[in-house]
């Protein structure tokens, strides 16, 4: 320890101060392994000098001293006094952050989230078995998971690396990771990583390289997204069987897009829209995949139905340009794989109302505006107001073919899904197209499921059940007289141009196919001629 302290005496910065942290770090590692219960305060008074002696201290400083003064302390198997202690090492985390900005204050909360996690996993795997002490130390986890969601909302308001600070990337992160997982054995490097981050999925761990450092502001945004799930996770398992699954949704949305707004960071929104696109949330092993398909459900109404402003505005974002490209190409893909599930889902109402928030969204413009400026031409974006995710990445990926890099390198396996999309889509568009006339008769679809959330009362459902049984009635007579009119000779078509005159009918009880009749009033003053059914003439041509 006799050369880290001489080194104490002054400022250490650049490769000295790395060098310096990574001594300690390998030294402290070695000693916790050899006898686990050595006294670590010759650490813990050198790196305490080291926050004092800086006026914006650096994150890996902060996370050093902490992680050795919670490793000092006894361990207990009492859950509430283990929650206590988490409780105390987030006090300590963010008293030694307050003069850094909010970002580096968000980032540095990376350990609370990690002890957070595992602790309700283990409290998760009792399941039912779950005594006085087990509820209590849940109830303890969900108020302090509510303050951490909070100080990170007012830490969002405080404005991105601008503190004067020379540190916008964590160095040493995969040796300071080690310390905080240091308890669960010798790990690979994935392990470790996947140990300390279990709340996000493996393709965001990937982006924590040691090659250039871990930037600070991604950490961040990685850090409110584990807050963020856990604290829904929450949310979702205290509602229980007291609580509808409706006014659940209700509840869990109006907080969602609430959090979201407050957080108003571009990184965290990121993040979350990438890993919408994973197969399921890494808090399907906390509840369960009926609560995480609910989950996923809110998720992608609250990134798509709601237009953000934070999102928008260049001064608030504090991402770079290429950064806010490629968030908005996630975005119009996971618009386009909402859109495609709720279609195989059969619900035609979700669908259209995702395609209708993004056309109305300044998303299209902002692409096709990109996109333009990097082929050199003038695209008017007021063309594409009806346009779809569909007709949009088609188009994108047309542009591609110019030399332009439209979507990031990590986005491979990303397009390459999306080309096969495009691809089946054209065929089946084909295929629709060549058997048109086959299927005539199933282009005439009542939907009776797809408005069953706006029915309120019997009366209502009654209206609905009516209307349905006049419409099916209207059906199946259209396509019977096609099938009349399909047997006729070409030069009996003299009375194709015949006015149609449909009867008035009443929509209430006993409705029959008889109420149903049309009758046809001849220029010629010819009745009772068999009536034409229009559509189905320029079907035929």
């Amino acid at each position: 320890m006799a050369v880290i302290e001489t080194q104490s005496n002054g400022i250490l910065t650049g490769n000295h101060y790395e060098n310096m942290l990574k001594e300690s770090i390998d030294r402290f590692l070695e000693e916790f392994q050899k006898k686990k219960d050595t006294d670590f305060s010759g650490f813990t008074s050198i790196f305490f000098r080291f926050l004092q002696s800086r006026l914006i201290p650096p994150l890996e400083t902060i996370w050093f001293y902490s992680s050795v003064k919670f490793l000092s302390n006894k361990s207990d198997d009492d859950l509430v006094r283990r929650v206590l202690e988490i409780r105390d090492l987030f006090q300590l985390l963010s008293a030694s952050s307050a003069p850094c900005n909010g970002v580096k204050s968000i980032a540095v909360l990376a350990p609370v989230l990690f002890k957070l996690y595992h602790l309700v996993s283990e409290l998760t795997k009792k399941g039912e078995r779950v005594g006085v002490r087990e509820k209590k130390a849940m109830k303890e986890i969900e108020g302090l998971v509510n303050g951490i969601v909070g100080y990170i909302s007012i830490c969002g308001c405080n404005g991105g690396n601008d503190d004067g600070g020379d540190d916008l990337s964590v160095s040493c992160f995969g040796d300071l990771v080690k310390v905080w997982t240091i308890k669960g054995g010798k790990k690979g490097r994935d392990e470790v990583l996947r140990e300390f981050l279990p709340l996000v999925s493996d393709e965001i761990r990937v982006g924590f390289g040691d090659e250039e450092g871990i930037k600070v502001d991604y950490l961040a945004g990685v850090v409110i997204v584990e807050a963020f799930l856990l604290s829904l996770c929450l949310k979702c398992r205290a509602a229980g069987n007291g609580v509808s699954k409706v006014e659940l949704e209700k509840e869990l949305k109006a907080w969602v897009v609430g959090s979201i707004t407050g957080f108003r960071n571009c990184y965290f929104f990121g993040i979350l829209l990438r890993m919408l696109l994973e197969p399921a949330l890494p808090v399907i092993s906390l509840l369960g995949s009926e609560d995480e398909a609910l989950l996923r459900k809110i998720l992608f109404d609250a990134v798509i139905l709601v237009d953000y402003s934070f999102l928008n505005s260049d001064r608030e974002t504090g991402a770079s340009a290429d950064y806010m490209k490629n968030l908005a190409i996630t975005k119009l893909i996971v618009i386009h794989e909402a859109t495609q599930a709720a279609r195989s889902n059969k619900n035609q109402t979700k669908a259209i109302s995702y395609i209708n928030a993004f056309s109305r969204s300044p998303l299209p413009s902002q692409l096709v505006k990109w996109a333009s400026n990097q082929i050199g031409i003038e695209q008017n974006a007021n063309k594409l107001n009806n346009t779809t995710p569909e007709t949009l990445i088609n188009w994108l990926l047309k542009i591609e073919q110019k030399g332009v890099q439209v979507f990031d390198l990590r986005m491979s396996k990303l397009r390459a899904k999306l080309v096969l999309d495009m691809s089946k889509m054209k065929y089946e568009e084909s295929t629709f197209k060549s058997n048109s006339k086959v299927a005539d008769e199933d282009l005439f679809f009542i939907d009776t499921k797809g408005g069953a959330e706006e029915v309120r009362d019997e009366d209502d459902q009654e209206m609905v059940d009516s209307v349905d049984a006049a419409f099916v009635a209207a059906a199946r007579q259209i396509k019977a007289s096609n099938e009349k009119t399909r047997k006729r000779k070409e030069g009996e078509r003299t009375n194709a141009g015949a006015k149609v005159k449909f009867q008035k009918y009443d929509l209430d009880n006993n409705i029959s196919v008889e109420k149903m009749s049309a009758s046809s009033d001849s220029d010629d003053g010819k009745s009772g001629s068999e009536v034409d059914d229009p559509l189905s003439e320029d079907m035929e041509e």
